[in-house]
């Protein structure tokens, strides 16, 4: 069977077999519509391209390759058959074969192709300049290997950027090599703008480590004074006194086995009730301060106590055996020891000298010469940390710097061959 004769589809591959002698196949798109024929706004943005490059040249007097100079020359052309179409047309014919055999004259509008060529053949070399692209390629390696060499990156960069823009043909050979070489130079040039910012850091390290030593020989000399002045006030309101009986309370094994007892009975319970019942247990904050300060917390009433006292009765066997420090196997055991007196007036001992040494602290805060004291001897203490820490950085900087020294080196070396 005949297939059906698509008249525009004939138009436009009889066009296209002429255009393509003077403009880049891939290049040349034009498009049919009830208004008839028209470049594509691909076509159109590559020719205005063409035109700006070649305005400029004209005016800088620079050279420009010859695959753009081809878009110039034969896109403008182009531009104004499309912008005057109906001189550039004429009726045609064509014989064709119908479904019964016979054949028949089809006549149509399309191109005059006569005088479309000779159009093109009119028209004239642009005012500029011109090198075939292989040319323009070989000349700039030459410069470029040089700049490499000197380390002229920042120049090289920018005078890639601009070179590139000569060249719109993606499939051209002075595209690609540009192409190539942006993401080279670009990437070098980010890797010194990083080794720049790595040495800023190091000479700024330094320098502070200075001002850290001079520091620390200013403030040590005067540090027993200061630390005189607070243990003397320490110990006139009784916070060595204080101190010790905490330390004892805090060693007691019978006390020590209490808190175990209480945070992690507490912790487990939040734990196991929350993911057993999907819900959030609402004295939850109460425990957790509990939890986190157990020898601190203001909120510890009987009522809460009360409930602690349940929940360690009730679970706690279930949730702390296995623990090696656990030596309870009942819960009246267990209930009988967390309720012991002794335990308890031990427990209360240590919560109201926590609260003793905490008036205390704040009674000292009010004094000047204590926080003068206090403030120089913290600052000597940061100082030397801050000492510490920036000795720690400087071999990891150099470690950086060296790497990148490294990376440059290699990409440098890629950047090499590709011009040669």
């Amino acid at each position: 069977m005949a297939s059906r004769f698509d008249s525009k589809t004939y138009v436009l591959n009889q066009f296209n077999a002429l255009a393509r002698k003077y403009f880049p196949q891939e290049y040349m798109r034009v498009n049919s519509g009830k208004k008839g024929y028209r470049l594509s706004d691909g076509t159109q943005n590559l020719i205005e391209k063409a035109k700006t490059i070649v305005n400029r040249a004209e005016e800088s007097r620079e050279i420009i390759p010859h695959s753009t100079t081809i878009i110039y020359k034969y896109g403008v052309v182009f531009q104004k058959i499309f912008e005057d179409l109906s001189q550039f047309q004429a009726f045609t014919s064509v014989k064709s074969r119908s479904r019964r055999g016979y054949r028949k004259e089809l006549e149509f509008m399309g191109f005059d192709l006569k005088k479309i060529e000779l159009e093109l053949k009119k028209s004239s070399n642009p005012p500029v300049k011109s090198q075939k692209d292989e040319k323009y390629v070989r000349d700039i390696k030459k410069q470029y290997i040089q700049m490499v060499v000197d380390g002229e990156f920042q120049n090289l960069k920018s005078d890639i950027e601009e070179k590139q823009s000569l060249f719109i043909l993606e499939n051209s050979v002075g595209y690609k090599f540009f192409d190539i070489q942006t993401r080279l130079v670009t990437s070098i040039t980010q890797k010194f703008d990083q080794l720049r910012m790595l040495k800023n850091e190091k000479e700024k390290i330094i320098n502070s480590q200075e001002t850290f030593r001079t520091k620390i020989n200013e403030i040590t000399p005067q540090i027993p004074k200061y630390e005189k002045i607070i243990q003397i006030q320490k110990k006139a309101l009784g916070v060595y006194e204080r101190t010790d009986k905490k330390e004892a309370l805090l060693t007691d094994s019978e006390l020590s086995l209490f808190l175990k007892i209480l945070t992690i009975s507490l912790e487990r319970y939040i734990k196991m009730i929350e993911r057993r019942e999907k819900q959030r247990i609402e004295q939850r904050d109460q425990y957790l301060k509990l939890i986190l300060e157990p020898t601190k917390y203001e909120g510890l009433d009987e009522a809460l106590w009360k409930e602690v006292v349940f929940i360690i009765e009730s679970h706690g066997i279930e949730l702390l055996q296995g623990k090696n420090w656990f030596p309870f196997k009942f819960p009246d055991e267990l209930r009988a020891y967390i309720t012991n007196k002794d335990v308890l007036t031990k427990f209360a001992d240590l919560r109201t000298l926590e609260k003793e040494l905490e008036e205390i602290d704040k009674e000292l805060q009010k004094k000047s010469s204590f926080n003068e004291a206090s403030n120089l001897i913290n600052d000597l203490k940061n100082t030397k940390n801050s000492l510490a820490e920036s000795k720690e950085k400087i071999p990891k900087l150099k470690l950086e710097i060296q790497q990148l020294i490294e990376s440059i080196n290699e990409e440098k070396q890629n950047l090499l061959q590709t011009l040669d």
